[in-house]
């Protein structure tokens, strides 16, 4: 006969095994949640991520994303926990990450560095379209009709949505409601579904619940925006870090290298590899979860784009021969390989301008 222990052991794997299917199941929408350490949870919606820390006294969530997966995470919060979301904090401003924090409203504080609130804010009423420049431009030349504004009827059907979401960007541009945008709100970005922090720091911060801590620390004024805050579960040894480090992808194809300040990126980046020493997973915006060894690996791609563009500026070679020369090849495995020659021309404009 079957021991008692035998039984009782048995049973433990079953259970355990139930639970890893359930934390691991994906949703038709591409919604999911997966134990990362401690009390730390992964959530992803497609290829946008985020974790949260759950204690007895409530739930602290960086990142809703956006309103259709804050909605879904917010029924699983309370079937799976049963507690309430008690803060909301922000890694930075942009519409990916940030919006649906509304969501939380009814029970949750917001949190964010102090610089998010200039991103936020509208710029001057009198903005034109032709006075925005860099990762909005594209979106102010839809101005097809050239009356000052863009109307819905301008943007086409295949107008980027919100990720894991029916709601097109426009509803994110058009901050009054009066379906057009202004140059001021093309300027501003699709942050209308962004609920601004009522809680600001400026340096550091830590955020004590449950007896769990959390900790956000500014990465400073960088490329990506000035706005970025490194989040840190020290009691679970888990870091979560979103865009400016990003695993076994290419950088965004741009690069954003309108806006310059790629020392201070690279500043950042070294910084976060310092400090990733002390966490056993590092989790980022995009991608799976990693170690301090992905941070460095990220750095080493800078490094070694960096090093040939500027060999190739040095010796002569135009922008269009080194995106001929520049392969990358020992970086193909990585998502998005195909923006190898976006990067160079990013590298090439943060080298020359």
């Amino acid at each position: 006969m079957r021991s008692r222990t035998t039984t009782m052991a048995l049973a433990g794997v079953v259970a355990a095994l139930v639970l890893a299917s359930e934390s691991f199941a994906q949703t038709a929408e591409g919604y999911s949640i997966s134990h990362i350490s401690g009390d730390v949870y992964r959530a992803m919606n497609n290829n946008h991520g985020t974790v949260f820390l759950v204690t007895t006294e409530g739930i602290i969530l960086p990142d809703p994303i956006n309103t259709d997966f804050a909605t879904w995470l917010k029924s699983e919060f309370d079937d799976r926990f049963g507690v309430p979301v008690r803060y909301v904090i922000y890694s930075h401003y942009h519409w990916d990450h940030a919006s649906g924090g509304d969501v939380f409203a009814d029970t949750a504080r917001f949190v964010g560095h102090i610089n998010m609130l200039s991103h936020l804010a509208m710029p001057q009423a009198s903005t034109t379209l032709s006075q925005v420049i860099g990762q909005y431009e594209p979106v102010a030349a839809m101005d097809s009709n050239s009356n000052g504004v863009i109307e819905h009827s301008e943007i086409g059907e295949d107008f980027r949505r919100f990720p894991g979401s029916e709601v097109s960007q426009f509803a994110g541009f058009d901050a009054n409601k009066d379906g057009v945008l202004s140059g001021a709100e093309v300027k501003r970005g699709p942050v209308s579904f962004v609920r601004p922090p009522d809680i600001t720091y400026s340096d550091e911060m830590q955020i004590s619940l449950g007896g769990k801590r959390v900790k956000l620390t500014w990465v400073g004024k960088m490329n990506h925006s000035s706005d970025s805050s490194m989040i840190t579960f020290p009691d679970d040894s888990v870091m979560f870090v979103v865009d400016y480090v990003t695993f076994g992808r290419l950088p965004n194809r741009e690069m954003d290298y309108e806006l310059g300040m790629f020392d201070e990126w690279m500043a950042a980046i070294v910084e976060t590899e310092r400090l990733a020493a002390g966490f056993d997973f590092v989790a980022t915006g995009h991608g799976p979860v990693g170690t301090r060894d992905d941070v460095r690996a990220w750095r080493e791609y800078f490094e070694k784009l960096r090093d040939q563009v500027a060999a190739g500026i040095a010796a002569g070679q135009s922008l269009t021969e080194m995106q001929r020369d520049i392969d990358m090849e020992e970086y193909s495995h990585w998502a998005d390989f195909d923006w190898v020659d976006l990067n160079v021309l990013g590298m090439y404009h943060f080298l020359t301008d």
